[in-house]
Order: C-alpha cells, then structure tokens, then sequence
C-alpha cells in the first residue's frame, strides 16, 4: 500500500514479501446447474471468507524451468514473470528432470524432493514442469448471474485476490 501526503511525498505501508495479486474472471455460459453449483461454492467458501485453490485456466504452469542444481536435494516451485520469481506451494503434474533426464519424485508443500536414497551428481542441472494452484478468497461476497437466453445465464464479473 502506497501513501502519499499532499506534498506528493509518497510511503510504502506493507510488510508484504510477495504482491497481493487480484484475479477477475467471469462464466460466459451457464445452464441452470451449473448456476446452482456456482452457488452452492459461495456459500460453502461463505463468499469472500474462505480461501480456495483456484486452477486458472491461462496462468498455471511453469514448463523447463531451472530450480538449481544437484547439491541440494529439494527445491521449491516457483513462477517465473520476466524478471520476477515466485515461489508457488500448490502444484501437481510434477516432472522433475535431472540434466535433462526425468527423475523420480516427492512433492510436499511446493517443494520438489529427491526421494529418500536417490543421488544425483552435485553439479546436474535441475529443471521441472509442473501445474500449479493460486491459493485466493473472493474479493466480495456477492455473485450475480443473468439470464441470456431460457436456460443459459452468464455471470458478472467477479474477483479472486490471492492469500499467503
């Protein structure tokens, strides 16, 4: 959060080690089940109170990215922007490659694990794929849907902030 006084002057007001990043999307084409279900989810997340994994349908993979090397024998997953690496807690589909090659696995919390007597040379190269999760509540507690044609409704917009 940024202050500015009236001079122009501006202070940085957070403790916050990783952005706070705010997701909108909307359904463009509901039946009235699946209307019910979406439902059915804001109440049982009691709207903007509970969070959830959310599986974005663009943003949620990371393919051949380098985690390290052989010398540590686990490695967090991350997400990489430009410049910017985040570290993410909730994956699946882990592929772990040692110099290129796949390796066997664990996987616990977004760390990436050699499992239990596997050795690798110190200086391979680590890379891995993997799919991911955004951990993120409801910005707001309402949903609102309408109907575009008998049994077909489309939702307004809604916005997913993301959680630590």
């Amino acid at each position: 959060m940024l202050k500015t006084a009236g001079s122009g002057k501006g202070r940085t007001m957070t403790t916050w080690q990783l952005p706070q990043w705010i997701i909108t999307t909307s359904f463009a084409h509901l039946t009235e089940e699946q209307y019910k279900q979406v439902m059915g989810f804001f109440a049982t997340v009691k709207g903007g109170h509970q969070p959830f994994l959310w599986l974005d349908p663009e943003d949620n993979k990371e393919k051949g990215v380098k985690l390290g090397t052989g010398a540590t024998r686990e490695w967090q997953a991350i997400r990489i922007w430009g410049d910017y690496v985040e570290p993410m807690y909730h994956i699946k589909d882990v592929k772990l490659y040692v110099n290129g090659v796949e390796h066997p696995c664990e996987v616990d919390n977004g760390l990436i694990r050699l499992r239990v007597g596997d050795e690798i040379p110190q200086d391979a190269i680590i890379t891995a794929d993997y799919s991911y999760y955004w951990k993120v509540r409801l910005s707001g507690d309402t949903f609102t849907a309408e109907l575009v044609y008998k049994n077909i409704m489309k939702s307004k917009e809604m916005k997913l902030v993301t959680v630590r």
